[in-house]
């Protein structure tokens, strides 16, 4: 099979405070509607947290605020906290806030979306959330990272989200740092094959056994990092590749390393690395799908570029094309845009991947941009 060709189009704007490195930060896919299609949102560090509805193929995007905000982090996500059918949104707050909230989805004939604190923890930035049944019994959970604690912690989802604060939250570790950075990115997979997930948080894994939280540590010099899980040589295991997504920001001016990682016999010990690529313009895109049809697992890498070097450096957006045994050939899709946790969906139904994103810094940053999956060439 070849290379999917992608067009790249603006499907909307969403400007925020414009001081200093004012940007926007949390940026996720979800059917905010139910309408079956998958819509994009995102929010300002300061200003407005907004969504951008998918009115399908060929129809304008429609811009829809969900309320105003301060002090918002990178990460987020979209559940059905209520049971209401509709996805509700999770996020936390920067350096300077100590905040975990979710905002509850008005329904589809729209509205105020109510925030709703999850937990003040005295300590700031939440970069990264995710749920699922991490304990086996069939219970939901929150997992989120707080960097400045360096603090990993899970809370069972509560039978009525809108009490605040929630109950029971449990750190299951904490001071987790890599170079001296606070660990970040997260993943879920059953990596030992018993049937219950494990957590996937920076360079460490964790397994919940008797009542009591295991932790491991699978890789090493890996700084500020996004994980993608998969089975990526073709053994019928699970792999796990990671990119450092913050590399030039925190002082590593050569750049972001992207690599895969195998366990060689025992889960427990640290795993084995193969290098794909280095120097990287801080890469805090990855995502892990079969882009080029063939039945491997392609990974899509996206760099955020240097703030203050865009034209000299532009940043990439690019497939890592797997031959199926985790031999990978880059190419190039597109540059000069910068992304930053770019996400994959089918946003016009035809059964292909397109690419959502907008750029950190540069004149685009504002931009929310869609590229579409114009078929394998």
């Amino acid at each position: 099979m070849g290379i999917p060709r992608f067009t790249r189009k603006v499907i909307g704007t969403l400007e925020n405070d414009g001081a200093g490195g004012a940007m926007n930060t949390l940026f996720n896919v979800g059917d905010l509607n139910g309408d079956g299609r998958p819509d994009i949102f995102t929010s300002g560090r300061n200003g407005r947290m907004a969504w951008f509805e998918n009115r399908g193929e060929g129809q304008e995007w429609v811009r829809h605020l969900i309320g105003d905000v301060t002090n918002q982090e990178c990460g987020g996500l979209a559940f059905d906290l209520t049971g209401s059918g509709l996805p509700d949104i999770i996020n936390g707050g920067d350096w300077r806030s100590d905040e975990l909230a979710w905002w509850e989805n008005p329904g589809p004939n729209g509205g105020v979306w109510q925030r709703h604190l999850i937990t003040k923890t005295g300590f700031g930035q939440f970069h990264d959330e995710l749920i699922a049944d991490v304990t086996g019994d069939g219970v939901l959970s929150l997992i989120f990272w707080n960097q400045q604690a360096g603090a990993l912690s899970v809370v069972p989802l509560p039978s009525d989200p809108r009490v605040s604060p929630w109950l029971n939250i449990q750190t299951i570790a904490r001071d987790l740092k890599e170079k001296g950075q606070p660990e970040e990115g997260l993943a879920i997979a059953d990596l030992d094959g018993d049937g219950q997930n494990e957590i996937l948080a920076g360079t460490h894994w964790y397994k919940f056994t008797n009542g009591q939280w295991e932790q491991h540590k699978y890789a090493a010099d890996y700084i500020t990092t996004l994980i993608a899980v998969g089975d990526i040589d073709g053994d019928g295991k699970l792999e796990v590749v990671l990119s450092e997504g913050d590399a030039c920001i925190y002082g590593y001016p050569q750049g972001g390393k992207l690599g895969w990682f195998k366990p060689e016999g025992d889960l427990r010990a640290p795993w084995t690395e193969h290098r794909i690529d280095e120097n990287l313009l801080d890469p805090h895109s990855l995502q892990l799908a079969d882009l080029c049809g063939d039945g491997h697992l392609d990974l899509l890498v996206g760099e955020i570029g240097k703030r203050d070097t865009l034209e000299q450096e532009p940043p990439r957006l690019m497939l890592y094309q797997n031959d199926g045994r985790a031999n990978f050939t880059r190419h190039i899709l597109d540059q000069g845009i910068g992304t930053h946790h770019a996400r994959l969906a089918d946003f016009r139904g035809k059964g292909v991947l397109d690419i959502a994103s907008r750029p950190l810094h540069g004149p685009d940053k504002w931009k929310i941009f869609v590229w579409f999956n114009d078929g394998v060439g």
